[in-house]
Formats: C-alpha cells, structure tokens, sequence
C-alpha cells in the first residue's frame, strides 16, 4: 500500500505543479482582461464587448483549478482541535472518513459536471463564440483531480488507522512543501 501512496503522491505532486502554472496564467490573464477592459473603457470611451464575460469565466476556471492545490497542501479551513485531542488511531480513522467523503462528493461533481458540460455545450456566451462545454468542462476537470487526491489521502489514513507509527496526518505535517 505505501508503494501505491507514493505513486499517487508523486502523480497528484506533478499535477498540481501543472495546475499552478495554470493557475498563474489564469491570474495573469484575468489582470490583464480587466485592466484591458477598463482602459477601453475610461481612456478610451469606448467598451469590449467580451471583456467582463471572459473575466468571469476565467474565474470559474481559476477556482476549480486552484482548488487541487490548495486540498494538497490542505491550506482549507479547518478545526483541528478535536482530532488533535484524538489518539493517532481514531485521528487516522477520522481523516480516513473525511476523505472519503470528500472523494465520494467529488466523484459525484465529476458525474454532474460534466452532464452539465454536455447538457450546455449548444449555448454559447452571448458576447464571443465558445461552447459553453468548456467553460462547464472546468467543474470535472478539477474534481477529478481532488478525487484523485483524496484518494490519496484516504489511503493514507487507512495505512494510519492500521500503522499509527508509520502516519502522521496532523495538519501541520501534511503540507507538501514541494509545491511552493
């Protein structure tokens, strides 16, 4: 089992690299749309039409292209307090459970999302000419992802629930500073 955690730690580790990179360039180009939008706008008194449409949908993406990330190096919210106050054990069990659900949720985002990509993908933004497939297509694409790391997750804590000794799922020592 530890063989296949690290495989998908060193999947899930490349993956994210790659999202963020997207993710700087998402950021990159949502500045640039708007200040580009703005400048047309008020120096030049003249407006595009796509701008502040393109700008929201960059922003769909950058949440579900983000959002991997930030499971991975589980910067979510969190309170931590009580399964800190938990033995090893029952903290793993705890966080195997979480996980699981998490992964289950996901797997059901990326059943949906993607039925809705399909169920869209005739529309079109009104103000340029893409499917509204690929906009949608960014609610499977990054749930996938977190499925897929938290399934990663889960089989760590279940390794947890049976090796205490061997894991340590407490916050502070899951973040994966290979990432930064």
């Amino acid at each position: 089992m530890k063989a296949m955690i690290a495989v998908l730690d060193r999947t899930n580790v490349t993956i994210c690299k790659v999202l963020r990179w997207l993710t700087i360039f998402l950021m990159a180009a949502i500045t640039l749309n708007v200040f580009v939008g703005v400048f047309w706008r008020y120096a030049l008194n003249s407006s595009i039409a796509w701008y502040e449409e393109a700008g929201k949908y960059m922003m769909f993406w950058l949440v579900f292209v983000a959002a991997p990330i930030v499971l991975k190096n589980r910067g979510q919210i969190a309170l931590d307090i009580l399964p800190n106050m938990l033995a090893p054990r029952l903290r793993n069990f705890n966080y195997l459970i979480i996980y699981a659900v998490v992964f289950g949720l996901m797997c059901v985002f990326v059943w949906q999302g993607y039925s809705i990509a399909w169920i869209a993908r005739k529309q079109q933004p009104s103000s340029f000419e893409l499917s509204f497939f690929w906009i949608y297509f960014a609610i499977p694409f990054g749930s996938a992802v977190m499925a897929l790391i938290s399934f990663e997750f889960s089989l760590t804590a279940l390794l947890g629930v049976f090796r205490p000794d061997e894991v340590d799922l407490e916050p502070g020592n899951m973040i994966d500073n290979s990432l930064s």
